[in-house]
């Protein structure tokens, strides 16, 4: 498992005595010379000494320093991490932060030392790149790049580029905002956003549902638009052109209930989940067996419907605490419960109830070094599928490397396409993984919410399905899934109604350990045995099985998928390559016999389909 050993600064490293690469340990001493220069003389061009001192400079960048794999796929092992931690030890100003163990104990050079881990040092960007020249050509340096969640918070504010803005005027606007919801009751930890037409002003509501905004710049008859929404279990609520005063401002919002209504008492199957053609509350296809890793920001599961999910793991402060049952930012536990939410006559009920669900936190806060210790955690806890809702701006390698070796072991990665309304982030653009854009479906949300912004009107297909339009976009998709109003659980026993492609990747994962749980290819047929084959199995049958629902496949894919579509059997071709390289299925065009229920034999029975061998 990835394991990691800190690295006090300035901490001394045990010489090892072995031939590592002679270039870098020659270049020790110069750049060191070069570097105390460099501060004895209060770095170049700088004048007065005392003035420098107390300007801001640029803070030194994290960096991981990992083995490139070989062709073959295993590290190449010329090199220690101990020569590289011995000779960062030697330069000036690095700071070595971590060491990350990866793979468990193996693999091992001949003298003993372990090369299948990364370092992770805080490095001055210019250096970087000098050892980035100075570097043999199996060692990969680069950027430890922070994490974001791959949904952002969907705000109708448009922010003018930082460099056209003037300075602030003095005249200053102060807004008060009450935001109460069912019964009048005050709701705390609403947040509030008002777009004044420059830059955004936001807060919280405190316990007396209060927000109290100030804003530069303009007045009252400036705002474009309040946004408000609260912690949970209340729908967002979207003002255009709002008539505030300068006194206290009084807004409601509507209880989920009332569009659902007996909700959260009476039990909700999503309409993603309708969609798709889940339906876990008949209880007979759960995800029994299957092993899920879900890579986001944390669980609480202390919610009532969460409470069965007991095995995780906190990356973003190094220890294997309970502090991935912190969830700050309400992110992971949404999509745990869409996933896994426990099968109650209340609330929701999550795609697969009975898989075993394993946290692993990574946001706020984490860098890429910590996405590629949660992969190598699954690999080594031998994981089915890998749920991934985080996205980073610069690619890895390294990460690309894991995401690889993972598919290797058998392990499906499904990943969000990112909220960017662009171009695929990283990791969802890599071939061998599955990228999920998202879908709305008209009338499932009140039009006075921030969901109405979703829409994409021209490209409104059947059943009054859309295209999110927040959702990443290009030909590396390769299925689209609900992602617009979706009802899941929030911390503290709440839910809420959240859009993104996260929500959409967490719907596929669902229904991808169903498939894994159930069909006959991967219990009594071929692909038992974990290998890539299986990944590829598992992928084109969900391809197979998906619906194109509107005319344009860079923003859906295949289309969404529908579990009762999936193909019994191997009457699909596999393998077939497209132009752009990244994996596909051939679309059969047969389909197996649908029962009067709607359900395929395969999920009729755990016996093999007549013919399957």
């Amino acid at each position: 498992m990835a394991q990691e050993k800190d690295e006090r600064p300035g901490a001394a490293v045990r010489k090892t005595g072995e031939a590592g690469d002679d270039s870098m340990r020659r270049a020790a001493g110069t750049q060191s010379r070069s570097t105390a220069r460099e501060t004895a003389n209060g770095g170049p061009n700088v004048g007065d000494g005392a003035l420098a001192a107390a300007s801001p400079r640029r803070r030194r960048e994290r960096y991981i320093i990992g083995t490139r794999t070989a062709p073959g796929g295993q590290g190449q092992l010329q090199h220690s991490m101990d020569d590289v931690v011995q000779y960062l030890g030697r330069q000036e100003n690095v700071e070595v932060i971590k060491r990350i163990k990866l793979g468990g104990p193996q693999p091992f050079t001949s003298n003993g030392h372990t090369v299948n881990e990364v370092v992770v040092a805080k490095i001055d960007e210019g250096k970087a790149q000098r050892l980035r020249g100075l570097a043999p050509p199996h060692l990969i340096i680069e950027r430890d790049s922070l994490l974001a969640c791959a949904d952002y918070q969907s705000v109708p504010a448009s922010v003018a580029p930082i460099g056209t803005l003037l300075p602030l005027r003095s005249v200053a606007t102060d807004i008060a905002i009450r935001v109460i919801g069912e019964r009048d009751q005050p709701l705390a930890r609403a947040t509030v956003v008002i777009d004044g037409g420059e830059l955004p002003a936001q807060a919280l509501t405190d316990e007396t549902g209060t927000a109290r905004i100030t804003f530069f710049g303009s007045s009252t008859e400036a705002i474009r638009a309040l946004f408000i929404r609260a912690a949970a279990n209340h729908w967002d609520r979207l003002i255009w052109t709002p008539s505030l005063n300068s006194g206290l401002n009084t807004v409601k919002l509507r209880p989920l209930s009332e569009f659902y209504p007996h909700f959260p008492t009476a039990r909700l199957l999503g309409w993603g989940q309708r969609l798709m053609g889940i339906d876990p509350t008949a209880g007979r296809f759960s995800g029994s067996g299957v092993k899920i890793g879900l890579i986001d920001s944390g669980c609480d599961n202390s919610h009532p419907l969460l409470r069965h999910i007991v095995q995780g793991k906190d990356f973003t402060n190094g220890s294997a605490d309970a502090g991935w049952t912190q969830d700050l930012v309400s992110h992971g536990t949404h999509c745990a419960g869409i996933i896994n939410a426990s099968s109650t006559e209340q609330g929701v009920v999550g795609c697969a109830p009975a898989a075993e669900l394993h946290v692993f936190k990574v946001i706020p806060e984490g860098r890429v070094s910590d996405l590629l210790a949660a992969l190598d955690e699954c690999i080594e806890r031998e994981v089915d599928v890998i749920n991934i809702s985080v996205v980073s701006d610069e690619f890895s390698e390294l990460v690309s490397q894991k995401l690889h070796e993972a598919r290797q072991k058998g392990i499906a990665c499904i990943v969000a396409a990112g909220n960017s309304g662009g171009p695929l982030a990283f990791p969802a653009m890599l071939p061998g993984v599955m990228a999920v854009a998202a879908v709305g479906k008209l009338k499932e949300f009140p039009e006075d919410s921030s969901h109405i912004l979703s829409v994409v009107p021209q490209l409104i297909g059947s059943d009054d399905i859309f295209p999110a339009n927040f959702s990443g976009a290009g030909p590396q998709v390769a299925i689209s899934a609900p992602g617009v109003a979706i009802v899941s659980t929030v911390p503290s026993g709440g839910y809420a109604a959240a859009d993104g492609t996260s929500a959409a990747a967490a719907h596929v994962t669902g229904l991808a350990a169903l498939v894994l749980a159930h069909h006959p290819l991967f219990q009594e047929g071929p692909f038992r045995v974990r290998s890539e084959q299986r990944v590829q199995a598992l992928f084109e049958l969900i391809r197979a099985s998906a619906v194109p629902r509107f005319p344009d496949p860079r923003r859906g894919g295949a289309g969404v998928p529908d579990l009762a579509r999936i193909p019994a059997g191997q009457s699909f071709a596999m393998g077939l390559p497209f132009p752009d390289s990244a994996d596909r299925v051939a679309m059969s065009t047969y389909w197996p016999p649908l029962s009067v229920q709607g359900w395929p034999a395969w999920l009729q029975t755990r016996a093999p389909p007549a013919g399957f061998f």
